[in-house]
């Protein structure tokens, strides 16, 4: 069961354990002034599976965090909640929008967005357990980052702050690729469901899926057709990956095709010379 579901049927919801009383009581407000804009009809709710599985590969894998492989993050709603599932744990990503712009702690002032975590914990809702502060240029870019943890720490700082970082590049990655021109959320079809228990569901907003519409024939000189090249190296695979074309002419030369687009894994190569079997692990 997704976790925005959970918030909507149970009236508690569990917040991460705090050292004062007085933390614990700020815990709880926010956690249920949260809980209360996710289920706002406004709020838009993302599955964002295909995402977390392009980045998360397995438990020992590292992810190397750049933000210039998300090239414009800024939220496309004010009010946005995305799940997934990543090494057995569902999370959820809430993602609100400040288009007014504050200052960053370095002076400089952009688009400020929120991330608040969120996790599955003996099937009820925990949270947020932590927030990232985001300042992002005109362009989408990063400016500056804020971390904050909420609540007691019950591992090292140092993997706090990095299992922070890692939920933020997820849900970075997940605008940056909502923002592309191929890319459109693609609302879910609804469950049948029998009439006589529609009265026990609880109402819930429309989940989206990111789905990739065109891919633009980018990776070759012709339709499928491998390049002079391409022809003469063995078939390997290339990784997901933002192809930006805001500056310069655009794509082809079009200048009404300057935007990111999003390429999806693909294969390139001959396959008549055989397969290149990678020998490296993601980092």
């Amino acid at each position: 069961m997704s976790l925005i579901r959970l918030l909507k049927k149970r009236r508690r919801i569990g917040v991460p354990r705090c050292a004062t009383p007085e933390e614990s009581q700020r815990a709880d407000h926010l956690s249920m002034r949260l809980a209360m804009l996710a289920r706002r009809p406004e709020t838009i709710l993302v599955n964002i599976q295909s995402v977390v599985n392009d980045l998360v590969v397995d438990p020992n894998q590292q992810i190397a965090i750049d933000w210039r492989e998300t090239p414009h993050m800024t939220p496309p709603y004010p009010s946005m909640w995305m799940e997934a599932v990543a090494l057995g744990q569902r999370f959820a990503l809430q993602v609100l929008r400040d288009a007014g712009g504050q200052p960053a702690q370095d002076g400089r002032s952009g688009f400020k967005t929120v991330i608040y975590f969120w996790q599955e914990e003996n099937a009820e809702v925990v949270g947020p357990s932590g927030q990232s502060t985001l300042w992002l240029d005109e362009t989408g870019g990063v400016t500056s980052a804020e971390f904050r943890v909420i609540g007691e720490m019950h591992e090292p700082p140092d993997e706090v702050e990095s299992g922070q970082q890692i939920l933020t590049f997820i849900a970075a990655h997940a605008l940056a690729r909502m923002n592309c021109r191929n890319v459109v959320l693609r609302p879910k079809a609804a469950p049948k469901v029998q009439r006589r228990r529609q009265r026990d569901l609880v109402p819930a907003t429309v989940w989206h899926d990111i789905h990739i519409d065109n891919v633009p024939q980018i990776r070759s000189a012709g339709r499928g057709i491998p390049s002079r090249e391409e022809s003469r190296m063995r078939r390997f695979w290339v990784r997901g990956h933002f192809a930006d074309y805001r500056k310069g002419a655009g794509l082809f030369g079009n200048p009404k095709l300057r935007c990111v687009f999003w390429i999806p894994e693909h294969q390139r190569g001959n396959p008549e010379l055989g397969d290149v079997i990678p020998e490296y692990t993601l980092a």
